[in-house]
């Protein structure tokens, strides 16, 4: 496994945990490491302190690698379609998971930085998790977005680095964060 990849996931873990991103055993990471193969997290594992061991290098072709997270079909689907995506983090944002629960989307016209850097935020109809159809939903309701709600069931950041796709959670977690506090005044 590429080194700086494993570096940049485990990094990423210890950012989303420290933001409240990662509870018990929720969310997975990927990384495309060559033009077929990924490194995805483990199945059933906590992401809070993520090391080179709870990660493995499948080939993007398999649809159900052994040990990998249950959502890598989720992964693969958005590789597969999109070829601007590099990483994919699936989290559970508790600002973010706020709008979900309730079936809306952030304003992102509310922070001019949330506007240039994340565009378009999807919602994505809900779909048993694990499934591939949680990925076919996801490409065909997705499409150029960089974050998707999944109905019932987190977030995803897809970027073309996993610098990007970290940056635009804690952006879009930011967002969600104001947007919610704004019902204050």
């Amino acid at each position: 496994m590429d080194a700086d990849l494993v570096k940049h996931l485990v990094h990423a873990a210890a950012v989303l945990n420290s933001i409240g991103c990662l509870p018990a055993t929720d969310g997975n990471f990927s990384v495309r490491s060559g033009s077929r193969k990924a490194i995805v997290t483990r199945k059933g594992l906590e992401k809070r302190s993520l090391s080179r061991a709870d990660l493995i290098e499948v080939d993007i072709d398999d649809v159900q690698p052994h040990e990998a997270s249950s959502e890598w079909k989720l992964h693969r689907e958005l590789y597969l379609a999109r070829h601007d995506v590099n990483a994919i983090l699936h989290v559970h944002a508790p600002e973010l998971a706020v709008f979900v629960a309730a079936g809306k989307i952030p304003d992102v016209k509310l922070l001019m930085e949330a506007e240039m850097t994340l565009g378009r935020i999807a919602m994505i109809p809900y779909a048993e998790p694990g499934t591939s159809k949680v990925g076919e939903l996801a490409v065909k309701h997705g499409a150029n977005c960089g974050v998707l709600l999944l109905e019932r069931h987190g977030v995803v950041a897809v970027g073309t680095s996993i610098s990007e796709a970290l940056h635009r959670i804690e952006r879009a977690e930011f967002l969600a964060r104001v947007q919610l506090r704004m019902k204050l005044l």
